[in-house]
């Protein structure tokens, strides 16, 4: 078969399944239709169901409403009552059709789903009868017919309905009978009979509507069936088609097209070695014509290399072996050469590996110092031993040093004085080598080694030209050897220049070290420098320099003591000796800083101790390497030279900083300096004097420093200075001097003479600060001592100070004087909502309308806050009573504040002298109590200060003050009370309620202590610790055994609205390993609903961290559904004010039992408190309570208690 005609089958295939695919798209179109026609008869069916459950269950819906309204004459439910009906005849709009049909009154069980329902939620706010929208469902005559009936039927019974509803609210003079004979109107024989009557007909009609509808769905599922069956045929030969033309491609290329094109980018990039492979089979196709090409090329390409190597392996050894002569000959440093030559000789000369070592004689170790080639990488760190004494250890490079003759190996891998290295030549390629000794002033220093990549590679004539290499590169060592030392003196003179050039340089001697140590640095190649100084107290090391040395390094050894073998430095520092480390892993003196030095990787340490000109050693120069390194003479020279050059560079930067201190404090002083001339000339002026006069330097030199008089000092001052500096003696006063920006500033002078070393006065020293700011600054600050900053009214020193001459003149007169405290109510609000500046605004603007309102002779005084103190002098208590009206009348008007418009109100608290107190502190403190008395009296009030409060205020100052060491003295403890199952009577869990035995105080009760701890602050450490102890308690009780159970703990409002409740609740059960499931928080309904936003937030949170949430004292505040249904609760707990009457009150025993409904709807848990009777038990388990708790079980029990009841409750 040829290439075209795989191509034709291909083509042909490719047609085929095009018109495969487009029948396969025809009759999935049809299957959509098909499936679609099912869909929309199961709707109808569906809604034509709905709609008649609508109209049974708006039957029942009436009887339920009507019932009720019986019983609790709730005008409500007869409002429900008719809206009902009003819906259902298409009076009123339909309302939106969800979880419940009619004001969330259907059981949950019932309740339609959203998909049951979207089609009829169209109908929604639409005034259309239910018998209407039923009709348009498509149901037949007779179904309608029966529906018809029960319609009619249920028409009937309303009329009775309404009679019995007539009854209620019209009972006449016996209520009682016409209640019974309503109930007996709802619950007789009739009424029965009637409720069947409607009943009947909708199960007869339903019946009928199933059975039609079942036909039709099944009709429409066949047919369906059978699209869906051609549907499968032609999807399974669209795929058939597919794969017959994916093989007519595939035989046709041969290969992927991957392949044949990564096959033809190889031949296009001239890579004719790597074959094309061809599966069996595909010899005739794209591929088998490729593989073809690719062989001949190879073939073709392959003799072609073969003649070129021939002829380069005969010239480039020559090559390689005259550009390595042309390399010594050029080449000036050692450090290029002699990797060069390696280079040459594997790049040019065609061999595997080439280095060259040198023998460092005081560790007698070889080691290389060029390399270049295959195999070059494991050189690194090498060293080989030339003791003379391990001859039989040497391998070629140890030989040809110790003999002084080349060794040649001309077979690698069989050579035992090569065998450590056989494995490693064998991966290199390395089966001949060669070592040529290297001489320097007649002397071995060092081989030249060598690797090739064939056996015998080095003949007669390649091993006389190699010999010459080597007496080459011997010769160019000894040139370097002379010129290193010309270099080295060089370099000597260039440190002493350069570091005599920075000693006289403006630099500071932090920068002259920094400096002289990276020079050193630079003419020793691979070492790190520092300079090391003592610190003040002449004992511990102090870095001077160091800025190539690890951080970490210096921060260790800074402040370490010196002394004998205390490093290399702390040992200079000490004896004043050379110390020179050439092994630091070695060597005594780092026996301590051993481990320190290896993270760092220093190796060797040579300290020269920094002598002073008296001989002091006043800090050391050191020098690491990296490697143990012994320091030849150039190193100790240079070291030597470094440290006096250091010490000279020290004392002279220190008296070059001694003189710059003193005369940049005198120029950057910010008073202003002058020096003149006996004949009072200026001689110096500093810049701060210059800008106050607003001249230059040489505007003033020269004249008198009056040019600044401003005329408003007076005369008797500048006597009194010269009097003064004509005697030799220091002035100090205060002078008035007009300024460049012509103000009057106030100048504290300092006037001295200046006297020569025989004590003759030459010159004045003036010394002037500007301390006009500091008197107004101190004039402000009186002011603020006695006025508030806001509002400008006494604070409380100063009303301390009014208070106490007010208080002693009404002693005096026997006059009467009244103290009101005020703040305003929900001044928080204002300042957390519109922002604190518009709060402060307010409070500017009050005080401005009660300075306008008060007398004169009247105080007023703001504390701080939104607080305020009113002093009255001369003042009864009626006309106290009038001025405080009078003030209610000024904070209640409308405060018009930008575009806000604020009413605010205020509740205040009065206190009488000499009454009520006899000094201010008694005074401000009854009157605090009287506010505080209006504020929970409703606010917007006030009131006058009484006994009662006194004793109120001192209970409550006593609470308080035992409340903040009851923590600490461990005063508090929990009780639990058991938690029941109503269905099992088992424990679930236990409320954890917090008693505090005070021993002066005794037990004092919850309901008195936590207010008290809410209005002082401390609830929040109160309450965290009982959230521990009680995890705790849990955690103990899983220890000894009890099974999981549930403990809930009571939230504060202060708890509930800090922002880190969530985490540390977290933190907690963390602590105490207690799953989150096992803790319930519980909160009031007044606090939930004080901010449902935000209560919704908090709740999200600890709803996502697994913990549990329910309400307490439910039914005691007041809950809006919508609210109720968004917060994250899973349990209401019914308050026992409701549960204690239940037996003997209607009311109560409706509100339980509505309360339970409701949660059953919500999908809620319901708990009962305070359940003391069985007969409240009984009425509760009637109602499907969940659970219980309460004194008919247990009372609240200490922890161990609580584990015996539990487990003797247990099944």
């Amino acid at each position: 078969m040829t290439s075209q005609n795989s191509l034709s089958i291909y083509a042909r295939s490719f047609w085929l399944t095009l018109v495969v695919f487009a029948v396969f798209t025809l009759v999935f179109g049809w299957y959509v239709y098909a499936e679609k026609a099912v869909d929309q008869l199961n709707e109808l069916r569906y809604e034509s169901h709905i709609l008649s459950m609508e109209l049974q269950e708006s039957s029942e819906d009436l009887t339920r409403l009507v019932r009720a309204y019986v019983v609790t004459g709730d005008p409500d439910y007869k409002r429900y009552f008719q809206q009902v009906l009003d819906v259902r005849d298409g009076k009123l709009p339909r309302p939106a059709l969800g979880k419940n049909l009619f004001w969330d009154l259907v059981p949950a069980s019932q309740a339609q789903t959203r998909d049951e329902v979207s089609k009829l939620n169209d109908f929604a706010g639409l005034r259309i009868p239910l018998l209407d929208l039923i009709k348009k469902t498509g149901i037949s005559k007779e179904e309608f017919t029966l529906l018809e009936q029960a319609k009619a039927n249920s028409d009937a019974l309303t009329a009775i309905e309404f009679r019995a509803m007539d009854l209620i609210e019209n009972p006449g003079p016996d209520v009682t009978a016409a209640r019974a004979q309503a109930s007996h109107l709802l619950y007789d024989e009739q009424y029965r009979k009637t409720k069947l009557a409607i009943l009947q007909p909708i199960a007869q009609a339903r019946h009928l509507m199933e059975a039609r509808g079942l036909v039709l769905v099944e009709e429409a599922a066949q047919f369906a069936m059978y699209v869906r069956m051609l549907f499968v045929f032609v999807g399974i030969l669209l795929v058939g088609m597919l794969w017959r033309a994916y093989r007519s491609l595939n035989m046709s290329l041969g290969a992927s097209i991957h392949e044949v094109s990564a096959s033809l980018i190889n031949l296009g990039k001239g890579n004719f070695t790597t074959p094309v492979n061809v599966r069996p089979g595909m010899e005739v196709s794209i591929m088998g014509w490729l593989a073809m090409t690719q062989a001949k090329l190879a073939e073709i390409d392959a003799e072609r290399n073969q003649a070129a190597q021939k002829s380069e392996r005969l010239s480039r050894l020559y090559h390689a072996l005259n550009q390595c002569n042309q390399s010594i000959l050029r080449l000036e440093n050692k450090d290029d050469l002699l990797p060069r030559i390696c280079e040459n000789a594997v790049t040019i000369g065609g061999l595997k590996m080439a280095w060259i070592g040198l023998v460092d004689e005081s560790t007698q170790l070889l080691q290389p110092a060029a390399f270049f080639g295959a195999g070059a990488s494991y050189l690194h760190g090498l060293q080989l031993s030339v003791d003379p004494a391990q001859t039989e250890k040497h391998g070629p490079s140890a030989l040809a040093y110790l003999q002084n003759q080349p060794y040649w190996c001309q077979d690698f891998l069989h050579d035992t004085r090569t065998a450590p290295w056989h494995e490693r030549g064998a991966a290199q390629g390395w089966l001949s080598s060669a070592a040529l000794p290297l001489l320097k002033n007649g002397r071995v220093v060092g081989t030249f080694n060598l690797y090739a990549g064939n056996v015998n590679s080095f003949d007669v004539s390649i091993q006389d030209l190699l010999m010459e290499f080597a007496t080459d590169i011997s010769h160019f060592l000894n040139r370097f050897e002379l010129e290193d030392e010309r270099l080295h003196a060089l370099q000597m003179e260039e440190l002493r220049s350069y570091m005599l050039e920075r000693i006289t340089a403006n630099t500071t001697q932090k920068e002259l070290f920094h400096d002289v140590v990276l020079k050193v640095e630079s003419l020793l190649p691979d070492c790190l420098c520092s300079i090391m100084l003592l610190d003040r107290d002449g004992i511990h090391l102090a870095t001077g320099a160091a800025p190539s040395l690890p951080l970490p390094f210096i921060r260790a050894i800074e402040g370490e003591p010196m002394g004998v073998g205390v490093g290399s430095c702390g040992n200079a520092l000490f004896t004043g000796e050379r110390t020179v480390v050439a092994d630091i892993s070695t060597h005594a003196y780092w026996r301590d800083y051993r481990q320190l030095a290896e993270q760092f990787d220093l190796r060797s340490c040579w300290s020269e101790p920094i002598r002073s000109a008296e001989r002091k050693v006043i800090g050391a120069f050191a020098i690491y390497h990296h490697q143990p390194s012994v320091p030849d003479t150039f190193s100790l020279n240079l070291l030597e030279m470094a440290a006096n050059l250091i010490a000279i560079g020290m004392e002279r930067k220190q008296a070059e900083e001694s003189l710059h201190k003193l005369s940049q404090a005198v120029e950057q002083s910010s008073n202003a300096i002058v020096i003149t001339d006996t004949a009072v000339n200026i001689e110096y002026a500093n810049a701060t004097y210059l800008k106050n006069a607003g001249k230059e330097l040489k505007e003033v030199i020269g004249r008198k420093p009056s040019i600044m008089r401003s005329r408003k000092t007076a005369p008797e001052v500048y006597v009194d200075m010269w009097q003064q500096l004509g005697r030799g003696e220091n002035w100090k006063g205060e002078l008035i001097n007009r300024y460049a920006d012509g103000l009057d500033h106030t100048d504290l002078a300092h006037i001295s003479p200046i006297r020569n070393s025989e004590g003759v006065v030459t010159h004045f020293l003036s010394i002037q600060e500007d301390i006009s700011d500091k008197k107004r600054t101190e004039e402000r600050i009186k002011y603020l001592a006695h006025y508030d900053a806001l509002t400008g009214l006494p604070n409380r020193t100063l009303l301390d100070e009014l208070a106490r001459y007010a208080l002693s003149l009404a002693e005096r007169s026997q006059d009467a004087l009244a103290v009101i405290f005020f703040d305003l109510d929900h001044f928080k609000d204002i300042n957390d909502t519109l922002g604190h500046s518009l709060g402060d605004t307010l409070l500017v603007e009050l005080a401005k309308r009660l300075v306008a309102t008060m007398r004169e002779n009247d105080t007023i005084s703001r504390l701080g806050g939104d607080e305020f103190i009113l002093l009255l002098t001369g003042v009864d208590e009626h006309r106290v009573e009038q001025v405080v009206q009078k003030l209610m009348q000024v904070v209640n008007t409308p405060f018009h504040l930008g575009e806000y418009d604020l009413n605010v109100t205020a509740s205040m608290g009065i206190a009488i002298y000499p009454n009520d107190g006899k000094d201010l502190e008694t005074l401000s403190r009854n009157a605090d109590a009287a506010m505080y008395r209006a504020k929970r009296e409703g606010r917007n009030s006030y009131r006058f200060f009484t006994q009662e409060m006194q004793e109120r205020s001192t209970r409550h100052l006593e609470l308080v003050n035992a409340l903040r060491q009851a923590l600490e003295k461990q005063q508090f403890q929990l009780h639990f009370q058991p938690q029941l199952s109503m269905q099992t009577g088992h424990v679930l869990g236990a409320e954890a309620l917090l008693r505090w035995h005070h021993p002066v105080l005794g037990h004092v009760s919850p309901a008195e202590f936590i207010p008290v701890a809410e209005d002082s602050g401390l609830i929040l450490p109160i309450g965290e610790w009982v959230l521990r102890t009680a995890a705790k308690q849990w955690k103990q009780w899983q220890a000894s055994g009890l099974p999981d159970l549930l403990i809930a703990v009571n939230l504060s409002a202060v708890q509930f609205r800090h922002h880190d409740l969530p985490a540390l609740v977290t933190r907690i059960l963390q602590e105490a390993d207690m799953p989150p499931a096992c803790l319930e928080l519980e909160l009031t309904e007044g606090v939930a609903m004080h901010d449902p936003q935000g209560a919704i937030a908090v709740m999200n949170n600890l709803h996502e961290r697994g913990i549990r949430m329910s309400i307490d004292d439910f039914g005691t505040g007041y809950s809006s559904l919508s609210y109720l249904k968004k917060f994250k609760v899973y349990k209401l707990k019914i308050d026992q004010s409701f549960v204690r009457d239940i037996t003997s009150d209607p009311e109560d025993r409706a509100i339980v039992s509505a309360v339970i409904s409701m949660a059953k709807s919500l999908g809620l848990m319901t708990i009962a408190e305070g359940v003391e009777t069985a007969e409240q038990l009984e009425f509760l388990r009637q109602q499907q309570c969940d659970e219980v708790q309460g004194y008919y079980y247990s009372r609240p029990l200490p922890a161990d208690e609580f584990a015996a009841f539990f487990r003797n409750s247990l099944p």
